[in-house]
């Protein structure tokens, strides 16, 4: 192999930092970035595709704008690893020569009204998709985040922007662009800043769900030491109040692809066996509940404890817990009443409990038990039917 070649590959290999950023960023990306802590190359880049209708142009200086802020992004994402346990890790991102990240630039094949808000996301990745088949190997990743211009129109400005897709969709998702969105107005009380905060919160939220992320709620003890999770209400509160990932995320981005370090080789998402739940049990214990379960094929077992009605985007309320591997495929934990904010603040008789499977290649799995508090005594153990609400995919 040739010296450049060896050369190039070590370099490749060797953890990236941000502390010098490229010369032609923003002062204010330079602050920002200047703490950036150092990131463990990854295998598999997320895709970013900066996305048009053939009708509009991309909004001003996208490429330095869009490259600080998801910059800036990974770097928050990064952080929060570290303080989970998970040193360096985050999403990978592409880079080129000078410094910007790379952004797929995908032109659609009709006007841009055709890709708004309610189904305009069918059209738009079926567009990618046709990008992907016309340049093999430019998408390294199962994972896309696609970014849209705001509409321009009666509705919606620079000052108010919307009208194209803003959610979180399986593997992928949706933000968008206009022309405050600048990393300069981070952490600004002002219009253009509690704008920032909103649409980069939101980006930031919604990429969590592209990565594989439920929402989840903090107990009330981590929401008064580290504020509010991000995939909670976070998307209101990032940049200007304490924003965090709790550690129920961050064990599932450990099992996303596109946090992989590099020379991971595993079959991210392949179809395999499915965990099998051998036993589990659920009692109450004065003050606590005791969830013990006993389970093959897992990295990890999560914790959601919430209130009906169990649906998406009603589940902001999911408290998060992590079990603890206590012996060969059994996990324990213990939920505190005290932790329950939404409990203490309801009242409400029922909620339910989700427990959440995730497989060494980042596979996933839901099951749910339904329990009623007002016929709770200390002591009595909740039935839990490992065949009954039992999916993959969540």
């Amino acid at each position: 192999m040739k010296a450049t070649t060896l050369m190039a590959l070590a370099c490749a290999l060797l953890p990236v930092s941000l502390a010098d950023v490229p010369a032609h960023f923003s002062d204010r990306a330079k602050e920002l970035l200047a703490d950036s802590v150092s990131l463990t190359p990854t295998e598999h880049p997320l895709n970013v595709v900066y996305f048009l209708g053939n009708d509009n142009e991309p909004v001003a200086d996208y490429e330095r704008r869009l490259s600080e802020l998801m910059l800036y992004v990974q770097q928050f994402y990064a952080k929060e690893m570290t303080r989970n346990g998970f040193p360096g890790r985050s999403f990978g991102l592409e880079r080129l020569e000078n410094g910007n990240v790379k952004l797929h630039l995908v032109r659609g094949k009709q006007p841009s009204r055709e890709y708004g808000y309610g189904q305009g996301h069918n059209a738009c990745l079926a567009d990618i998709r046709e990008y992907a088949a016309a340049n093999p190997g430019a998408l390294r990743s199962e994972h896309i985040l696609v970014i849209m211009p705001s509409f321009y129109n009666e509705e919606y400005n620079d000052m108010s922007p919307g009208g194209v897709p803003f959610y979180g969709l399986g593997r992928n998702c949706f933000a968008l662009d206009y022309a405050h969105f600048d990393i300069k107005h981070l952490g600004q009380n002002t219009p253009e800043g509690r704008l920032l905060t909103k649409w980069l919160g939101g980006l930031a939220h919604e990429l969590g769900h592209g990565l594989n992320l439920p929402h989840n709620e903090a107990t009330v003890t981590d929401k008064a030491a580290m504020g509010t999770p991000l995939m909670g209400a976070g998307n209101y509160t990032f940049g200007m109040t304490p924003t965090y990932l709790t550690l129920n995320s961050a064990r599932l981005l450990d099992r996303c692809q596109v946090f992989a370090p590099a020379g991971d080789k595993t079959e991210f998402y392949a179809s395999c066996p499915k965990p099998e739940i051998q036993a589990a049990s659920l009692k109450w214990e004065g003050d606590a509940l005791a969830l013990a379960i006993t389970c093959t094929g897992c990295d990890y077992v999560n914790v959601l404890v919430q209130d009906p009605p169990y649906i998406v985007n009603r589940d902001y309320d999911a408290v998060a817990f992590c079990t603890e591997r206590v012996a060969e495929n059994q996990y324990k934990v213990t939920i505190p009443l005290a932790e329950l904010a939404a409990r203490q603040n309801t009242g409400k008789a029922e909620q339910g409990i989700d427990v959440l499977l995730v497989q060494p290649n980042g596979n996933r799995y839901r099951w749910r038990t339904v329990f009623d508090w007002s016929k709770l005594k200390p002591g009595d153990s909740i039935p839990m039917n490992p065949a009954e609400n039992f999916w993959g995919g969540y």
